[in-house]
């Protein structure tokens, strides 16, 4: 038989493992909501970038996959369909049965992107852009000027070479302003890893003014060419389309200019000579 002090310590033992459990409860609680409140914060932002339209291709499919899987983080599942297939368009067009071979896609989310890719498809069968296949300064201007003089809104465009100068990607960067748009460079700098351009030809337009560079112009070039080299890829050229024709930096014999003045290592060696 245990006296009365006895019991009163394993009561107390008792007492006191209960307390712990509970903290215990409430410390995981506490975690879960912290969790919730970071998921749910991180979608928000993301929905306000896309209200921007400033979203790169994996953040788009990220936001895209939000109602498949509404309440588990989508990132790396984004992630692991451009690296599997390439780009957005690859993704569209997978199999059904290539979705599933990704980790985190099961049948209702594979159905759900491949019935997306039809939707595209049937939007776009009336479309008839014809992008280049390959990039030659002269012909690529004339589609500038044909494809880009259309627009109403300002748009940024960057077309990614392979080493033969065949184009394999175009990234879109766009604003309702229709006055400005811009992209900051750690976007630009998350672009090019996933791509891994060896060449590139920026593209923009002017949709209610002539086509001569900006101050602003001249400086987001010089921008590029610093991103660009640091990157090692080569800046083919900038377009700029405007209301009177099509400007080139390369046939206005500037971009090697840019390329001697703002690569990253002619900005290195000036910083060392001073």
């Amino acid at each position: 038989m245990l006296d009365k002090e006895e019991v009163s310590k394993v009561i107390q033992r008792m007492i006191n493992k209960g307390v712990e459990d509970v903290a215990k409860v409430e410390d995981v609680k506490a975690i879960k909501s912290k969790s919730a409140q970071n998921h749910d914060g991180h979608r928000q932002r993301i929905i306000k970038k896309l209200e921007k339209d400033v979203l790169l291709d994996h953040e788009l499919l990220e936001v895209f996959l939000f109602n498949a899987i509404p309440r588990k983080n989508t990132n790396g599942l984004a992630h692991a369909l451009l690296a599997e297939f390439k780009n957005v368009r690859g993704v569209f067009n997978a199999k059904y049965e290539d979705l599933k071979k990704i980790n985190g896609i099961g049948d209702s989310v594979a159905a759900y992107i491949v019935c997306a890719g039809r939707i595209f498809e049937k939007f776009y069968e009336l479309e008839n852009v014809a992008m280049p296949k390959f990039f030659e300064n002269k012909s690529f201007s004339q589609f500038v000027a044909t494809e880009y003089s259309k627009a109403r809104t300002e748009v940024l465009d960057f077309y990614f070479m392979d080493k033969d100068r065949k184009i394999f990607n175009r990234q879109r960067f766009s604003c309702s302003d229709s006055s400005s748009v811009g992209v900051e460079p750690a976007e630009i700098s998350k672009m090019l890893s996933a791509n891994k351009p060896v060449g590139i030809v920026v593209v923009h337009n002017h949709p209610f003014g002539p086509c001569t560079p900006s101050k602003t112009d001249d400086e987001t070039t010089a921008k590029f060419q610093t991103i660009f080299s640091f990157h090692n890829i080569v800046f083919c050229d900038h377009f700029i389309c405007g209301t009177d024709g099509v400007y080139s930096y390369y046939m206005a014999g500037k971009m090697s200019q840019y390329a001697k003045k703002y690569s990253i290592l002619s900005l290195i060696k000036e910083k060392d000579e001073n």
